[in-house]
């Protein structure tokens, strides 16, 4: 790390061995697959439409993404949606981001050992499954 002008050598130092300073670059995830869904428009309980533009799969992170197909009003939000495996284990919200007529939904990673994602929407009157599609296999271990 360059000391910069402005700083002292005490500053300079400080800056040099903090942790960030240490860090060579930003974290990397791997992308394990993306699946982009067949269906069309869905519903929430409003009666708004919304469809699902594609669900990544990441090590760290299931990605649902979607688009409202009207402008959305402010302090629309997102819709509930729900993300389980095939033993119905729910995967916990990570984050949601909302931005214009997106949104994108982050949950828990699914196991390397599911084989389904099935992604519902809650309802008033209880979840309604939008639609489910195969997890990718776990990755091999091409060192061995």
């Amino acid at each position: 790390m360059v000391p910069q002008p402005d700083l002292n050598p005490q500053q300079a130092a400080a800056i040099a061995e903090s942790p960030a300073a240490r860090r060579p670059g930003p974290v990397e995830y791997d992308l394990r697959a993306v699946y982009v869904p067949q269906s069309g428009l869905f519903l929430d309980d409003e009666g708004r439409e919304f469809f699902v533009t594609a669900v990544e799969f990441w090590e760290h992170a299931t990605v649902v993404s979607l688009c409202w197909k009207r402008r959305p009003m402010a302090g629309q939000g997102s819709p509930p949606l729900v993300a389980t495996d095939e033993h119905d284990r729910v995967l916990g919200v990570k984050r949601i981001w909302n931005v214009g007529a997106r949104s994108i939904q982050h949950f828990e990673p699914i196991s390397t050992s599911a084989r389904a994602l099935t992604v519902l929407i809650a309802r008033k009157t209880g979840t309604q499954e939008l639609f489910s599609c195969r997890t990718p296999p776990e990755k091999k271990d091409v060192t061995k």
